[in-house]
């Protein structure tokens, strides 16, 4: 017969019966002896589990609106390189992009600055800033041409493939002041890439305005989307929509009615399969909060 001994102030000791003698309630303390064994587990244990106290319920319409945000830049790549298969097979004037290019610049440009974005100083720094760009690529061209001789372009090929692909991974798609990852970082990748394929053109006035062309699509183009995201998302949505035509276009080219399907097929994957798969998966979420969770410091600077 199992029993437990006790002892009294008065120094003495007795035995009682561990099987009617009653037990303490069970506390969720380990530095404190108890009468339990020490896998016990209490009916209490798991009364205050809570599951999936801090799941964030997705919108089918919401994660559709938002992937126009990535799939915006993903257009803006697609055109970029049609462009150089253009100029590249010289089926069309490279002069004309690069024309086309800084006429949709100048218009982003007066309609940031016709609704309060910009000063008298402000529009005097941009003008030479501009200035400085084309007479740089202009200097540079010749030299730019004769980049990569000797490298195959099965190798060029490749590392502007890379190149984007790191272009768009590090993109900036955050649509308020909070940023991912530094502008600075997509853009001068998108330029290496523009860099080594304008390498590959035969002529300097190509060079020139290949590379025109990718500044102002990789480095102006950029901060007009966010300007114009974060002032209408309409009007927005209308800008995705004409690249998306430019882009559809660019691909009838490149690739005839077959590389269109395929590329039509992915993005409408990306914009309504991946916002409703991943709606789907939701139910399959478990994530599980309770008083056993370990304790977060909360630091309160003086």
């Amino acid at each position: 017969m199992d029993y437990t001994r006790f002892t009294t102030r008065s120094g003495e000791s007795y035995k009682m019966d561990s099987a009617v003698m009653p037990r303490r309630p069970w506390r969720k303390l380990l530095w404190v002896h108890q009468p339990y064994p020490d896998n016990y587990v209490d009916a209490s244990f798991l009364s205050q589990l809570k599951r999936n106290l801090h799941v964030q319920q997705y919108s089918f319409w919401a994660l559709s609106s938002d992937s126009t945000v990535i799939i915006s830049h993903v257009y803006s790549v697609a055109i970029f390189v049609c462009v150089f298969v253009a100029i590249y097979k010289d089926k069309y004037n490279p002069a004309w992009f690069a024309s086309i290019g800084s006429i949709c610049t100048l218009v982003g440009y007066f309609a940031w600055d016709g609704l309060g974005e910009e000063n008298t100083t402000s529009r005097t720094a941009t003008a030479k800033s501009a200035i400085l760009i084309v007479s740089t690529l202009l200097g540079l061209s010749p030299v730019l041409k004769s980049l990569t001789q000797s490298t195959s372009s099965d190798s060029i090929w490749a590392i502007s493939f890379w190149l984007f692909v790191l272009n768009i991974f590090f993109h900036d798609y955050s649509i308020g002041s909070k940023k991912t990852f530094p502008p600075t970082l997509s853009t001068n990748l998108a330029i290496a890439a523009a860099t080594v394929l304008a390498s590959r053109l035969s002529t300097t006035l190509s060079v020139f305005s290949f590379l025109l062309f990718s500044i102002e699509l990789f480095g102006l183009f950029p901060i007009f989307s966010r300007w114009l995201r974060s002032y209408s998302f309409v009007a927005h949505l209308i800008l995705t929509s004409i690249l998306a035509v430019v882009t559809e276009v660019g691909m009838f080219y490149i690739g005839g009615w077959w590389a269109l399907g395929v590329w039509s097929v992915a993005i409408l994957s990306a914009v309504f399969v991946a916002p409703g798969w991943l709606i789907a998966l939701q139910k399959y979420k478990n994530e599980i909060q309770g008083p056993w969770d370990p304790a977060k410091p909360v630091l309160r600077s003086r």
